[in-house]
């Protein structure tokens, strides 16, 4: 789930100087397990982003996917993929596509967690070019596999034939000035150069039909963006596995590891997984079976809601040229609005009452009231709203982690998965798969507990949004 981009996520430098203040914070992994102390307190599990994905709008009005049974006994394979989010089903498909024996483990069921939480968007950018200076080949080859499979939603639900939404409808980034476009287009020249990045500016009346809004007067238009159900991606995805030949497993958590002799054992409740190699792919709701993942990201939690179908009325008013949303330079309000004609709003619950649905709804109707102002009287009504969890880290690429020979770490994802999630999940795939992780795009890490878990709450939740929320209400963004 994403507030905006990563620039507005990971702080600007005026307002990380001022993020000291103080925050609730929990330190440590969360239980999955059922009937966890938390479970009974409904504040808690929305702070925490551990409501049950019922409540995602990205489960309706479709439903609950069929589950995958428990693991109830002992197997072996190559492969061992803990977790069955966009990372983990993407890794298992692209072993199994090349003939991989592997076999993959849920906390709960595909898709439950950030994977079926998020804001939608498809968003086929990369921010910072420095990451790559540290890349042995600077990032070439990971550059060459980006440009060629950034639209990998797309493709998978093309090539495999399920139904998750996957649409290149275009993503909008909309501002009130030239200025703030221009700005904001540097940020990703360097694409445009690699010719990785196929962009349009666009303005005034095309701006206007495509918002349906004359509150912006410039864009910058990313036409290779778009929006996709997650949850539905996700379990496209793993089904597609389960079809090539991976065995997947609901409801089987994993609780301990060991290994031996060359190979890991996962043990769940009542049975095990051995395998030659083992990556859990937790991405913000990793567990303490392998300690290093808990401390390696900043969690935040975020949150979306969506909305009945809008009236007709609505819906020809709001984004009738159905492109993705966001605002330039800060967007507090990205926007969605999906194949069943749903609003779906995100951001970053308030401190104190991250449960309170209405309060978050009427917040963002307060925003569409005034981008729209025609749609004021018009019966919009809040469907569902949820909280999830977004894993931060300081640089702007996803954990690779290699902690012995044969375990690994794929996860942290920095607020925009639904690209690169299933992108790495191919790529490690092709790895494995081949025996030479040496050849790998990018390179492998060591995790690293980061100084200070609670740091992005502060600065991003405790003080930015709120900051923002009130220079929103007066008018000055």
């Amino acid at each position: 789930m994403a507030l905006s981009r990563r620039k507005l996520l990971l702080a600007g430098a005026g307002m990380a100087a001022i993020g000291g203040t103080g925050a609730h914070w929990w330190y440590g992994a969360p239980s999955l397990v059922e009937g966890d102390s938390a479970a009974r307190d409904k504040a808690a599990l929305f702070d925490r982003g551990l409501v049950p994905v019922e409540l995602s709008g990205w489960t309706m009005p479709e439903g609950i996917k069929p589950p995958y049974p428990a693991l109830a006994a002992d197997i072996t394979a190559d492969v061992l993929v803990v977790g069955a989010g966009l990372a983990g089903s993407s890794l298992a498909l692209h072993l199994a596509e090349a003939g991989v024996s592997v076999a993959v483990i849920e906390a709960r069921q595909p898709g439950w967690g950030a994977s079926g939480r998020n804001a939608g968007h498809v968003l086929p950018t990369l921010r910072d070019p420095s990451v790559f200076d540290g890349f042995p080949d600077r990032g070439r080859r990971f550059l060459d596999a980006f440009a060629e499979h950034h639209t990998l939603p797309f493709d998978l639900q093309a090539k495999h034939g399920f139904a998750a939404d996957a649409v290149r409808s275009g993503y909008i980034n909309a501002g009130t000035s030239a200025e703030d476009i221009a700005s904001f287009r540097a940020q990703t020249a360097w694409m445009e150069e690699r010719g990785m990045l196929r962009v349009a500016e666009i303005g005034g009346d095309a701006l206007r039909q495509a918002t349906g809004s004359a509150h912006w007067s410039h864009a910058l238009v990313y036409l290779d963006g778009g929006r996709v159900n997650p949850y539905r991606m996700t379990n496209g995805i793993a089904a597609a596995a389960a079809n090539a030949g991976a065995r997947i497993f609901g409801q089987s958590p994993a609780i301990d590891i060991d290994g031996a002799g060359g190979r890991w054992r996962v043990r769940t409740a009542t049975s095990s997984v051995t395998a030659s190699k083992v990556v859990f792919c937790t991405n913000a709701y990793a567990t303490a079976v392998v300690p290093a993942f808990t401390k390696g990201f900043y969690p935040l939690t975020a949150y979306a809601l969506t909305t009945k179908p809008l009236p007709a009325e609505a819906r020809r008013a709001i984004m009738p040229g159905g492109q993705t949303l966001a605002q330039v330079p800060i967007d507090l309000n990205p926007l969605v609005i999906d194949e069943h004609g749903r609003m779906v709003l995100s951001s970053i619950p308030k401190i104190y009452g991250a449960e309170d649905a209405q309060w978050h709804f009427e917040n963002q109707m307060a925003w569409v009231h005034d981008i729209w102002p025609e749609t004021r009287g018009m019966p919009i009504e809040l469907e569902t709203y949820w909280t999830g969890r977004v894993a931060l880290r300081d640089r702007e690429f996803p954990g690779v982690f290699e902690v012995q020979p044969g375990l690994y770490g794929l996860m942290y994802f920095n607020a925009w998965g639904n690209v690169m999630a299933p992108l790495m999940g191919k790529l490690f795939a092709e790895g494995l798969a081949g025996g030479d992780l040496a050849a790998l795009p990018f390179p492998l890490e060591k995790p690293a507990a980061v100084s200070n878990i609670g740091k992005q709450d502060r600065i991003i939740r405790h003080v930015m949004i709120p900051a923002a929320r009130q220079a929103q209400r007066w008018g000055t963004i």
